[in-house]
């Protein structure tokens, strides 16, 4: 990200109905260019200048002795200041952004610009801003500011997968060749081999099976009495079954030493006597040798007693200052008699190739988000510094921008009435939210610690219901 411009303009009622033309120069293409366009006040209240601001209005349009009716006496109730935002790029016309928001980010790209505006590389040429002043209020001022910043493609791309799935070699029902196809049949990029305590089926995860159906990262379920690990990556055998509460902490240790990754599954499901070890009831000492906790589990997450009390504990665990990254796993067993609500998780990897390598990266990054459906593309923005999922930032206000995505696996969620209308920010402080309007989101906070990104929205029928959730961005 580079800044290419900033400024700030100030108005007043002699600028109404002129244009503030704003022109610069690119040196070189990017993925994509930003406005952050924002302005205030947008409404004065003042009964006595209102009154006769609209005294005056109605003389000038010859309403006169005109009776008004409430609907007419509704809009003359306050002032409001607009200045909309239009643009060019080589003296051709690129679109306008004719809306009420005093605070919009605009992006322009050849992928896919924000309503209003055509398509359209973010090239190296010469570029105008046209201010349109269509109401500036009397006897106050307005004042204006605009940063333009140009951004490169994200160095990670996220790609979907299932993390938790099982077959024949424990208790699943699947051929391990029959989970693969159905894991591509869903639109994952990859899935995680998760047996219960077995490797075995590793061997059938060939690379002409993985080539003719999607990568997969090798696994196993730890299925201990006292809880369920998932190990992912390890390249030498660790012991599951001796483990007590006491001493888990030797246990990570020895699975961080070998290479892998490991991540709580499930920790609130009913233990016994409906399953036993289903609970997690091991005494964590060190958490940093635990990579990741599953915060959802099963289909329809969201639905499950078990995931509300999953995400309350991650969230106490962030607060004590641990680095955890999230992840949804289907604990899937066979095939399904009805596609149900299913959830993914994406993990950010080098220009989105999917590999068993780049996957278990982006888990020891906290490159991860889940969702049921809807995508996000995440970054926080502290001047001219920048960061995404996984990364750390200074103390301090923050600007978090969430681009979301509404097409991507489509066909396997939006029979479900999913739909994105607010994007929140959360952090040990609370929650910002902020309405969805179909362009890219930025929300003001402040950096304290850790921070995720959270979509709410429709699901079946219901309302403000959870649709996605972030690995954090952390702050020192």
């Amino acid at each position: 990200m580079e800044i290419l411009l900033q400024k700030e303009i100030v108005f007043t009622v002699k600028d109404n109905r002129t244009n503030y033309c704003i022109s610069f120069e690119t040196e070189r293409d990017y993925d994509h260019l930003e406005f952050v366009c924002e302005y205030s006040p947008k409404t004065i209240s003042d009964p006595e200048l209102v009154a006769r601001e609209v005294a005056q209005g109605m003389e000038k349009s010859g309403w006169t002795g005109r009776k008004l009716f409430p609907a007419d006496m509704d809009e003359c109730k306050v002032l409001m200041n607009l200045v909309t935002f239009s643009l060019d790029y080589e003296g051709e016309y690129v679109g306008c952004a004719h809306r009420h928001d005093p605070e919009q980010v605009i992006v322009i790209s050849e992928h896919g610009s924000s309503s209003g505006f055509f398509a359209r590389k973010a090239a190296k040429g010469k570029w105008k801003v046209v201010l349109n002043v269509h109401a500036a209020i009397p006897e106050h001022e307005l004042t204006y500011h605009l940063t333009v910043m140009g951004c490169d493609k994200p160095d990670y791309a996220y790609r979907p997968f299932e993390m938790h799935t099982h077959t024949r070699h424990s208790d699943g029902r699947f051929q391990v060749a029959e989970l693969a196809q159905a894991a591509r049949d869903y639109g994952y990029a990859g899935f995680a081999l998760t047996d219960h305590n077995t490797e075995a089926g590793q061997a059938e995860l060939t690379p002409e099976l993985e080539a003719q159906t999607v990568p997969a990262i090798r696994g196993i379920e730890w299925t201990t009495f006292f809880g369920h690990m998932l190990v992912l990556g390890c390249h030498k055998y660790v012991d599951w079954r001796f483990a007590l509460p006491e001493d888990i902490d030797t246990y990570t240790a020895q699975i961080r030493e070998n290479g892998g990754v490991a991540g709580v599954a499930h920790p609130f499901n009913i233990g016994s006597p409906m399953c036993t070890g289903c609970r997690w009831d091991f005494k964590v000492k060190n958490w940093e040798n635990i990579t990741y906790m599953e915060i959802w589990s099963q289909e329809n997450p969201m639905m499950r007693t078990k995931n509300i009390m999953a995400m309350e504990w991650w969230t106490k665990l962030l607060n004590e200052g641990h680095r955890l990254a999230c992840t949804a796993g289907r604990d899937w067993h066979c095939r399904d008699t009805e596609p149900p609500v299913l959830s993914a998780t994406y993990l950010g990897l080098p220009d989105g190739n999917v590999t068993e390598q780049n996957a278990l990266d982006a888990l020891r990054a906290g490159r991860t988000y889940v969702t049921l459906g809807p995508t996000m593309d995440i970054t926080a923005r502290q001047g001219e510094t920048s960061g995404s999922l996984g990364d750390t930032l200074h103390t301090g206000d923050c600007e978090v921008y969430v681009d979301v995505g509404e097409t991507e696996r489509r066909e396997h969620w939006a029979r479900w009435g999913i739909a994105v209308r607010s994007v929140a920010v959360t952090g040990p402080n609370g929650t910002v939210k902020a309405p969805y309007t179909g362009e890219l989101c930025r929300i003001k906070t402040q950096g304290d610690r850790w921070l995720r990104v959270e979509l709410y929205g429709d699901k079946q029928g219901q309302y403000d219901q959870l649709l996605a959730v972030s690995s954090p961005i952390y702050f020192a």
